[in-house]
């Protein structure tokens, strides 16, 4: 009999191919998101330090002009913005991320399915070749009994 050739076996392949495609991609959308979220944490600071900057003027009873001011104020405001556009491309980011996890888990379950139809096949064919040599069995002892009875007789 021949020998086990599993007959999907390129649509497994193209399927693996698939799976190892969206999980580079998820891989690379979550750097992604690791980045911005980092950029917000540098944001964050910088707006930190403005703002304790500002305050120890302030305290230190340094005197500023009302163009300083608003000056320190418009940068402030620079910096939340900035921080505000960092937020929003992070949630898409993470949006992204979202759908691309539901991607590749759809891959991941299509290379289940052609695993388990391999495995059921290879099943098949073992049973099949299992079968054939219990027949091929059966006949020889057949015919070895017919011979002894022919001997007999």
């Amino acid at each position: 009999m021949k020998k086990f050739k599993f007959t999907l076996q390129t649509v497994h392949k193209v399927r693996e191919m698939k799976q190892e495609k969206e999980l580079l991609r998820m891989k690379e959308l979550q750097t992604e998101v690791t980045r911005a979220a980092e950029q917000i944490e540098l944001l964050e600071e910088s707006y930190r330090r403005a703002l304790e900057s500002y305050g120890r003027k302030l305290k230190s009873g340094q005197v500023m002009n009302i163009g300083e001011m608003e000056l320190e104020a418009m940068h402030l405001t620079a910096l939340d913005r900035q921080k505000q556009k960092a937020l929003d491309i992070l949630n898409e980011k993470k949006r992204a991320c979202a759908e691309q996890s539901a991607k590749l888990a759809a891959a991941a379950r299509e290379v289940k399915i052609t695993d388990r139809l391999r495995e059921n096949q290879a099943l098949r064919h073992r049973l099949e070749l299992a079968r054939v040599e219990q027949n091929a069995l059966d006949e020889i002892v057949s015919a070895n009994f017919a011979r002894q009875l022919r001997i007999k007789q």
